[in-house]
């Protein structure tokens, strides 16, 4: 994983949440997503200054992260095409905010990166964490009504 791999789970992960906007009917959902597709694309861009600072160039190298997306996006589209509940489609969610939150880590985890990435890298993850614990406490008050 490198910076252009996170640079594009981001926007792959931007396009499914926006596409579930359109899909889902509670509103609180739709906020949600609309939200966390906003903050993914300002991910993006702030990644996008820190590798054009580091010399880099913002190409689509990273396939490995696509096809890892891509059951996500699969079963994102399942859960929407099948109307399969959207208890079903939080959890399909949660799991990739936990498959991004793992890439932050894998790249934090990299020798030499200068203090500016890391600064960003780990703002980013923590508010992906922020985002997917307030799912995971709104479905505990689902489940206690």
């Amino acid at each position: 994983m490198n910076l252009n791999g996170l640079l594009m789970v981001n926007q792959e992960v931007e396009k499914i949440y926006l596409e579930l906007v359109d899909k889902v009917t509670d509103d609180e959902l739709k906020y949600y997503f609309r939200t966390n597709s906003l903050k993914r694309k300002e991910f993006s861009e702030a990644l996008k200054v820190e590798i054009l600072n580091l010399g880099g160039s913002c190409n689509k190298v990273g396939i490995q992260a696509s096809s890892e997306l891509s059951k996500f996006w699969m079963n994102v589209r399942n859960f929407v095409l099948l109307n399969d509940g959207e208890e079903n489609l939080i959890n399909e969610v949660r799991e990739m905010q936990s498959l991004a939150i793992n890439k932050y880590n894998e790249l934090l985890r990299m020798l030499g990166l200068p203090l500016s990435v890391c600064k960003l890298l780990v703002k980013q993850r923590d508010i992906i964490q922020d985002s997917k614990d307030v799912i995971e406490r709104q479905e505990l008050f689902a489940f206690a009504q």
